[in-house]
């Protein structure tokens, strides 16, 4: 009997031997995408895709891990899980599995939710030669959201002014402020990049091979870091009058919640990954999700985010504190707990269960 705990891994690198191994055992057929950087040590970075079914399936399910670098513990220990409980075997006759370990390999392996740009991944597919989305909140509190140094006087200045902010705007305004992302700021946080990133190329050629010949696709990205804890959110970029979301709520019900509404935990962002899926498999079946599960409070999450920053613009790796933001950041969105693990395991079971509908 599997142990979901188990499935988790302590680094990047176990945890891509340990999707390897599972997928592997599984029957999957599988392809390698080697990043150009290298990992801690030295080792390997890529994004590996295993696929459980027909070439020409007409129906496909996926699962994402790693988008947001950090956030691949959790991922990668999902499709870990599901593969080894047996995820495959329900899948309608017929229909395909695929699962993308390490979209953003640089940033699962040196925890960070960007990559070797800085570049928010879910904020980069967007297009690059058009007038980028204005963030006037962020250019106001950019001083405080970029921290010029992590000292407690510092920090709680910053805090003060944020907020102040919220008390001021509303705490939507200031989330938007400092999570819908920014192109104007290279070493910032949030920064969407000024061009396609290498993890985005790969996945536009990933989706084009494995998506892009079938009817019906359902996609379900796994994320962390907002929401009560543990909690899994199905978070739509849909419109609620889209086809779409109605999709998406055929399968999930009234638990679709979509960023261009209201009730979400995330804001409403450009550049997202099932923004870029709408656009490149407009007229086939999509049901594209992110499902977000929640770690600690946003303040902690939104800290973490700001010391991670700091850090790479001062040294990395080479900083004598990177040890211990590293802890940080790596804390907030993935938590080394057991019944946590369990319990998003359960939702994403549950979740990816539900999808397999809209295979039919």
């Amino acid at each position: 009997m599997t142990k979901i705990p188990a499935c988790f891994s302590e680094t990047y690198a176990a945890a891509r031997a340990k999707f390897l191994s599972a997928a592997k055992a599984a029957g999957a057929t599988l392809e390698t995408y080697e990043h150009p950087a290298k990992g801690p040590g030295g080792g390997t970075l890529a994004t590996d895709v295993a696929r459980i079914g027909p070439a020409d399936a007409e129906s496909v399910i996926a699962l994402g891990a790693g988008t947001h670098g950090v956030e691949g513990y959790c991922g990668s220990g999902l499709q870990i899980a599901l593969l080894e409980t047996g995820f495959a075997d329900r899948l309608p006759e017929g229909a395909a599995l695929v699962l993308i370990h390490a979209i953003n390999p640089f940033g699962f392996a040196w925890s960070r939710r960007v990559n070797e740009d800085n570049v928010d991944l879910n904020r980069n597919f967007i297009d690059h030669d058009a007038p980028y989305p204005e963030n006037p909140g962020y250019e106001e509190l950019k001083d405080v959201i970029n921290l010029p140094d992590l000292e407690p006087g510092t920090v709680k200045q910053a805090q003060e002014k944020l907020l102040a902010y919220a008390e001021k705007n509303g705490f939507p305004a200031l989330q938007y402020a400092m999570s819908a992302g920014q192109y104007a700021h290279p070493g910032g946080v949030q920064f969407g990049g000024n061009g396609p990133t290498w993890s985005h190329l790969t996945l536009k050629d990933i989706v084009r091979k494995h998506f892009a010949p079938a009817e019906r696709i359902v996609f379900i990205d796994f994320h962390t870091g907002l929401g009560p804890r543990a909690h899994g959110e199905i978070i739509s970029t849909a419109t609620p009058d889209s086809p779409t979301y109605k999709r998406m709520t055929d399968l999930w019900g009234d638990e679709v919640i979509s960023t261009k509404a209201e009730g979400s935990v995330s804001s409403n962002i450009a550049g997202s990954i099932t923004d870029f899926l709408a656009e490149e498999l407009e007229g086939k079946a999509l049901a594209a999700c992110g499902l977000e599960f929640g770690t600690l409070p946003i303040t902690d999450v939104s800290f973490a985010l700001q010391a991670d920053n700091w850090l790479w613009q001062h040294g990395g790796a080479e900083n004598p504190r990177a040890q211990e933001v590293g802890a940080i950041i790596r804390g907030a969105f993935y938590l080394d707990e057991d019944d946590w693990k369990e319990e998003v395991f359960k939702r994403a079971e549950e979740v990816a269960v539900k999808g397999l509908k809209g295979l039919e």
